[in-house]
Parts: C-alpha cells; structure tokens; sequence
C-alpha cells in the first residue's frame, strides 16, 4: 500500500503543472490514499485525497471529456471524510458535486447508474443527519433509476 502511494507520488514529480498527463497523476494518488485511508484509517491521508482531487477537478474545466469522474473522485471523498468527522459542508458539497457529476452522464451514458446510486448515497446521509423527508424520497427515487440500468444479472446489482 505505502508502496504504491510512493510509485503515485514519483509519477506525479514527473508531471509538473502543464503536463498533459497530471490531472490523471493528480487521480491515481488521491485514489492509493484513499485505499491507504480505508485500510489504515490516517485522517491526513483523506484530507491530502481531498486536496489532490480538488487539484485534478481544477485541470478539468467544464467540457473536459474526464470532469464528471473528477466531480465523482471529489463528491467520494468528501462522503468519506463526512462519515468520518461529520462535518454537514462536506455532506453538502459531495451532494453538489453528484449532482453536477450526474448532469454530466445523461440516459445512456456507461456510468449514469453509478452516479444516480452516489447522490442517493448521499442524500441517504443527509435524511440520516438532519431527517429532511425530501431527501429520503429523492434518495429512494434515485435508487430505484440506478437498479433500472442494472437488469437481473449484471454485476453492480447486489
């Protein structure tokens, strides 16, 4: 794990700003800390995660074929980092960032139906924080939208 976070940060020392390939180095390290987080539970390993994610979102401005996964990176972040600490902006900016991210993967896009199960995750969250009716029904809602893209049989079902 230490590992691979270390062969992240070396591929990210060989994409200075301006490289073509950082936001992607940006990804890929915040996403070994975020592995390195759920196995050892270092608070500064979700936190540099959230930075490096928020660095990679600002590398793909709107129209970036790549921005709705950077939006989707830094709403799983803040989502983790809220369950940890339970701090409601970080709840509410993951619920903003889903949002944006789900605008951005319409009917028929490949991941539509993970970005309608993020938000309702979150919004899950919330009614669970604050027991806002509206956000249980949105949450439900969604659900049900994101199991119609996943038939019987198909792997994300579960």
């Amino acid at each position: 794990m230490a590992d691979d976070v270390e062969k992240c940060r070396a591929a990210l020392k060989r994409h200075p700003p301006g490289h073509p390939l950082r936001s992607e180095s940006l990804n890929n390290l915040a996403a070994s800390l975020g592995d390195r987080f759920r196995q050892r539970g270092v608070s500064s390993d979700l936190d540099e995660r959230i930075e490096l994610n928020r660095a990679a979102l600002l590398l793909r401005p709107p129209g970036h074929s790549h921005r709705s996964q950077s939006l989707n990176n830094l709403a799983a972040s803040l989502g983790d980092r809220f369950r940890q600490r339970g701090v409601p902006s970080d709840l509410d900016e993951s619920i903003e960032l889903n949002r944006a991210a789900l605008l951005l993967r319409p009917p028929g896009h490949s991941d539509r139906s993970n970005s309608l199960n993020n938000l309702a995750v979150s919004l899950g969250d919330r009614f669970r924080q604050r027991g806002v009716p509206s956000d249980l029904d949105e949450c439900i809602e969604l659900l049900r939208a994101a199991l119609l893209l996943r038939p019987p049989g198909h792997s994300d079902r579960s």
